[in-house]
């Protein structure tokens, strides 16, 4: 295999981030766009050298396809999936890997099935500061975590949510808790472990939507770890997504999985300041999901995914990983409604 590629489904502000990102990656290339809208999907295709197409299931049967990114709403990740699972090929897919565990678990089965490497975009990981973190944490260095926490204080405004998707429980499997703090959730259960219970609420306070805008969760680890999750759309100035672990001996502070704060009790002054002007937070989706972002983190996620279909190892987030940061959501949601600490793993599967 010369190359691994890519069918690329969807073609909105992410689809258009994944083709960048393929396009960068010297072991791959994207061979066919598939969208509704002829006119961008043609240009889109004529930009990199592919052909275009509007059914997602001639996408994923073509010969000259060997992997499929899947950038299409949230609540219609698992048909497309399946079908290019059935059709031997490898996935790829944009957060969150589904938006119920019932959908996830049919995906993940297909997959199994079908011996496909599966993985799902939370390109958060791959920051430095994150990585960074996560050794700290590996090496005893925060002494015993006491508290983690994940605060997504952002903004959306009315017209983000005019497109008929978002906010909606079908397609996007609730407000902001599925579609933008899932990224933090994320990064939060991957650095300080699998949450044992949730106690949450939640509201639609200012936004016309579906789902939530607003929603409070206090979590507990399974290793006795205090935390909460905050999450808001509904701001009127949104502030970067903040992770905060505070430990025995010392704390680490992340901003959109950047080091903002490095305060260990064994680390030297000159690598504190290394730890801090090592990756600036340059980007936010606080205020707005595109106009500060870059392909970047799509692109080294992607580069690990496909070095994961040549190497025949696991990627860096796997779906059954992918499908941890749902049950969160899940857990919260089910909370919310029943009023009680719900416990994970959850019993009903939604």
């Amino acid at each position: 295999m010369e190359k691994v590629r890519f069918a690329v489904i969807g073609t909105g502000n992410i689809g258009k981030f994944h083709i960048k990102a393929i396009q960068d990656i010297d072991e791959s290339q994207v061979t066919v766009i598939c969208n509704r809208h002829g006119d961008e999907g043609k240009r889109l295709a004529a930009d990199v050298g592919g052909v275009w197409v509007s059914d997602y299931l001639e996408a994923v049967n073509r010969d000259d396809v060997d992997a499929v990114s899947i950038c299409t709403p949230s609540g219609t990740h698992m048909e497309i999936a399946i079908a290019a699972f059935k059709a031997g090929k490898h996935v790829m897919i944009e957060k969150p890997v589904d938006v119920t565990l019932a959908r996830i678990d049919a995906l993940l089965s297909a997959a199994e099935a079908s011996k496909g490497k599966l993985g799902c975009i939370f390109q958060s990981r791959t920051r430095q500061g994150a990585r960074m973190a996560k050794q700290a944490l590996q090496q005893g260095r925060l002494g015993k975590l006491l508290l983690a926490n994940a605060f997504i204080h952002w903004h959306r405004s009315d017209a983000y949510y005019a497109n008929g998707w978002r906010g909606t429980f079908q397609l996007d499997g609730g407000g902001v808790l599925m579609n933008q703090s899932i990224h933090s959730i994320d990064l939060l259960r991957w650095l300080a472990g699998p949450v044992e219970s949730v106690y949450a609420n939640i509201a639609t306070h200012v936004r016309n939507i579906e789902g939530e805008d607003t929603a409070a969760a206090f979590v507990q680890f399974a290793s006795g770890t205090f935390g909460a999750i905050q999450g808001a759309t509904s701001l009127k100035f949104g502030q970067p997504a903040r992770i905060e672990l505070h430990g025995s001996e010392g704390s680490i502070v992340l901003l959109e999985g950047r080091l903002h704060r490095w305060d260990l009790a064994d680390a030297t002054e000159e690598e504190k300041a290394h730890m801090l002007q090592m990756e600036a937070v340059k980007l936010t989706g606080a205020q707005d999901p595109v106009s500060n972002a870059s392909h970047e983190s799509h692109r080294d996620q992607i580069a690990d995914f496909v070095q994961a279909i040549i190497e025949d190892r696991e990627p860096l987030v796997s779906g059954q990983e992918a499908r941890q940061s749902v049950e969160i959501v899940q857990a919260i949601y089910q909370s919310a409604r029943q009023g009680r600490v719900v416990t994970l793993p959850l019993q009903e599967v939604e």
